[in-house]
């Protein structure tokens, strides 16, 4: 076990030095898989750390940290750190930080004093019960919520939620706490008068704790065993304890000596109880010590047959409860009035700081909108641009596949008179009816590239000539102009258009039909692009498409079709 703990302590002591200013999420994460097992090095760390700003790592932050601090044994009564959690996740956030939340909230309250305000969260946590498989923290919270019904004198609710507390550490399998609550139940019954369910319960605990060696569950099983066996002035039992038990090794308080009196007062040994009953005075410290050791020596002088001594230890007892409901009815006015002060002072300060909230809330999403539509504006005008720019490319480019075909015309000219009946010869004349058909829209887009490359600069007319371009490039992809290219195609290639019509026709779209005629003739992918309107980086992908379907075909002229196509 030792080595275990200073394995984890290890542990969280090196992600301290990870931990310098503010812990993410993640650290804490890898904090709170370490904190039931090494709270103090935990807490250690978040105290060292500072606190997020904001949101949901704000909030695991203060929860993590209070339950440090609870599990390390350190009652904090201050809301304010926890009331960070509960704010947050009142509304949002996993089940079981939800239900940690409140559950640590009522443990604040609770050492605050505030029963009805710690009950309130308890049960504002029971809400996630069903909704968390993580069967610890919910025993934790029945156990807490037993404890408060049995402080309220209400035992069936209080056995009902121990017996829960019990079910979900056997569950967890917490058996250290099994047998915590256990011993819960027996003083419960014990209260309910239930002796026989007590005494089983007590002395199950208290064997459990002398095999495992552990004091607080074997002492203060005893404590509850002494108490009963008092009740019932079972000095036999009694007797058997202090056999086992030496009284200097029994807690040294009011109760154990009252305890002790009341046992030689049933041995009829009136030194002895009254010896016991004088330490019990040395010992005590509290108004509330006094009124059970004035109840004890009641008790002890009636056993003792003691009359006259018995009432006037009654008289004190009633004489000190006047007293101490004395004290209660007379606090100060001020008091309450410095309360309800003091109360309107939080309502206000909690109504300044929503109102902060609720102004930086709008603020920042006037920000973000403004910053949403900057960004869109920005595309939006980038994509302007880059479209402006793509159609000013098509231009040019078909301004330099004009002057290109035009110097291959000039090149070839002298070739074609010794090679009429060659294949240069028909590639010649298929140019030449291509370059016919579309030479005339080749020039006017040469002529307005070239009015909007070197011409005004006035923004105005260079977007008239940039639309008439546009309007140019999309009728060249009319269906009349390819027709008359297809027709090109069959009397110089071999009339392979005619073929894939006749032997394949229901393969291919329309759109197949001109995106052929295009791969036929040699079109660039840009030049087709403008034809076609498809991206020219998809027309590789295009063309593998139709070779693909050609291919798979039973076409009689399908090599025709796949040699001619460049």
């Amino acid at each position: 076990m030792k080595l275990r703990t200073i394995l984890y302590t290890l542990l969280v002591a090196a992600l301290c030095v990870g931990c310098s200013g503010r812990v993410s999420m993640r650290q804490l994460q890898e904090l709170e898989a370490r904190v039931n097992d090494a709270p103090d090095s935990v807490l250690a760390v978040l105290t060292a750390a500072d606190m997020p700003r904001w949101g949901e790592a704000r909030a695991f932050y203060a929860l993590l940290t209070v339950e440090a601090q609870d599990k390390s044994y350190i009652d904090v009564a201050d809301d304010s750190l926890i009331r960070v959690a509960t704010r947050y996740y009142d509304r949002r956030g996993p089940a079981l930080h939800r239900l940690q939340a409140f559950y640590y909230h009522g443990r604040v309250y609770a050492n605050a004093g505030l029963r009805h305000e710690a009950m309130t969260a308890y049960t504002r946590a029971k809400e996630f019960v069903d909704e968390v498989d993580a069967p610890y923290p919910v025993g934790l919270l029945y156990a807490q919520m037993g404890t408060l019904y049995g402080n309220d004198y209400d035992y069936p609710h209080a056995l009902e939620y121990m017996r829960n507390a019990l079910a979900y550490y056997e569950l967890a399998g917490k058996e250290r706490l099994q047998y915590i609550a256990k011993r819960n139940i027996g003083l419960i019954y014990l209260n309910m008068e239930n002796v026989a369910q007590a005494d089983s319960l007590f002395n199950e605990v208290l064997t459990w704790g002398e095999a495992c060696n552990d004091t607080y569950i074997t002492y203060s099983s005893i404590i509850q065993l002494l108490r009963l066996y008092d009740t019932t002035g079972n000095t036999d039992a009694l007797e058997s304890l202090f056999l086992r038990y030496p009284i200097g090794v029994l807690p040294q308080n009011a109760a154990t000596y009252g305890i002790i009196s009341h046992y030689h007062a049933l041995k009829n040994d009136r030194v002895a109880a009254e010896n016991a009953l004088a330490h019990a005075w040395d010992v005590s410290a509290s108004a509330e010590d006094t009124a059970k050791l004035l109840q004890k020596r009641y008790q002890i002088y009636k056993v003792l047959d003691a009359p006259y001594d018995a009432l006037h230890s009654h008289e004190q007892l009633l004489a000190h409860q006047d007293s101490v409901v004395r004290i209660t009815l007379q606090q100060p006015l001020i008091a309450s009035q410095r309360d309800h002060y003091e109360t309107r002072l939080k309502v206000e300060e909690l109504r300044n700081e929503q109102q902060r909230y609720l102004m930086r809330g709008a603020a920042a999403i006037v920000l973000m909108v403004a910053v949403a539509l900057g960004i869109y504006v920005r595309r939006f005008l980038r994509n302007k641009n880059r479209q402006l720019m793509e159609q000013i490319e098509l231009a040019d480019e078909l301004r330099l596949t004009i002057y290109n075909k035009e110097q291959d015309l000039d090149k070839m000219s002298g070739e074609l008179e010794a090679q009429r009946l060659t294949y240069d010869t028909k590639l010649h004349a298929q140019d030449q009816q291509i370059s016919q058909l579309f030479r005339a829209r080749y020039k006017l887009l040469d002529e307005l590239s070239k009015t909007y490359y070197e011409g005004t600069a006035n923004k105005s007319e260079k977007d008239k000539v940039y639309k008439k371009v546009l309007r140019e490039i999309e009728r060249l992809s009319v269906d009349e102009e390819f027709a008359q290219l297809e027709e090109i195609i069959n009397e110089y290639c071999d009339n392979v258009m005619a073929c894939i019509r006749a032997e394949l026709p229901k393969v291919f779209s329309k759109m197949d039909y001109h995106l052929l005629c295009c791969f036929y003739i040699g079109f660039s992918g840009k030049t087709i692009s403008v034809f076609t309107g498809i991206e020219a980086n998809q027309i590789p992908v295009y063309k593998q498409r139709l070779r693909s379907k050609i291919s798979k075909s039973d076409a009689p002229n399908k090599q025709l079709m796949l040699d001619k196509m460049k």
